[in-house]
């Protein structure tokens, strides 16, 4: 139960029964305490994580293969990638959950050469990668703009590893090469996959094209993502923002127009903070509901400071 609570995103659920168990005195297992830790998010106290911690010390499972996957994953997704890197680096026993966990959340915390390391430690140690392990990988080198070395992965995936590159894949290797500027060889891998792009493939084009402003480019793009995306508000804001930076207005009108006339909504962001185990959840036009006069206040002051100290230019634009 506490496992399938934790698959449907039921975590509060899950901790309910976990503690539950603890009540009724029945020993936790190792599934137990890992399907417990799988559950930890944002919208949970993190606290809860580090007392369900406490209890596979007390219970002795810390060698465990499998919980300590899980708590090396805990540990990743708060950012806490010094404690994850210790459990991983004690554990008697590592599979290739373990691997691929510590490689995904190296990249994910920005530990971008310790996650090449760890990769080339994998392979040393004759460990077999798989579609995850490739995947973390790539990502560390889209984030750390790692051309070569991802362009290499990916190229010898099928060759040396036995592995067709799948939607993450791709995605991963796109997104590195719009980053750095290279449209051109991102858009012909588009061309040469073997399936449709997916949203988050075009929304990487659409936004390199953005920023190098190439309108025809943009336009192909677009037009692209408007087929396959259809209620995707991205490309039609993507084209009129290009239109409107060229002064070229009637274009720009037609483009909103034809949003509005196909019922495409803008989608607005949602961004939540915890205090003192509470979350607070709003969304980006609901700012000022939350004191937002005094965070632009605040960010203003900090600006000035930041100015003052020679840390960076021109930061009150962005207020």
């Amino acid at each position: 139960m506490i496992s399938s609570y934790a698959r449907h995103g039921c975590a509060e659920n899950a901790v309910l029964l976990f503690v539950l168990t603890l009540r009724k005195n029945l020993r936790p297992t190792e599934f137990t305490l890992s399907s417990a830790l799988s559950c930890m998010s944002t919208f949970l106290p993190v606290e809860q994580g580090f007392q369900i911690h406490s209890w596979v010390i007390k219970l002795g499972f810390e060698s465990d293969a499998i919980v300590a996957s899980s708590l090396v994953d805990f540990y990743t997704k708060l950012g806490l990638i010094n404690h994850a890197m210790k459990i991983f680096a004690s554990m008697g026993v590592k599979d290739l959950i373990s691997w691929n966990t510590m490689i995904m959340g190296l990249a994910h915390n920005g530990k971008l050469f310790e996650t090449l390391d760890t990769f080339k430690e994998l392979v040393s140690e004759g460990m077999p990668a798989d579609n995850v392990t490739l995947a973390g990988v790539l990502l560390a080198c889209n984030f750390g703009s790692f051309v070569d070395e991802g362009m290499s992965i990916f190229r010898s995936m099928e060759k040396e590893y036995g592995i067709k590159p799948a939607e993450e894949h791709y995605t991963c290797i796109i997104e590195l090469l719009t980053r750095v500027g290279k449209l051109k060889a991102a858009m012909d891998i588009v061309a040469a996959m073997p399936y449709e792009p997916s949203s988050v493939i075009w929304e990487s084009m659409l936004r390199a094209c953005a920023i190098q402003q190439d309108i025809k480019i943009t336009e192909r793009v677009a037009q692209l993502m408007m087929k396959s995306e259809p209620q995707s508000s991205l490309p039609y804001l993507v084209l009129a923002r290009a239109y409107e930076m060229r002064g070229r207005w009637e274009s720009m009108i037609r483009v909103t127009k034809e949003m509005k006339h196909k019922g495409v909504k803008n989608v607005i962001g949602c961004s939540w903070i915890e205090i003192q185990n509470h979350v607070y959840t709003f969304k980006a036009d609901q700012l000022q509901h939350h004191r937002g006069k005094d965070i632009y206040m605040i960010l203003r002051l900090l600006s000035w400071e930041m100015e003052a100290d020679c840390y960076i230019d021109n930061l009150t634009k962005w207020c």
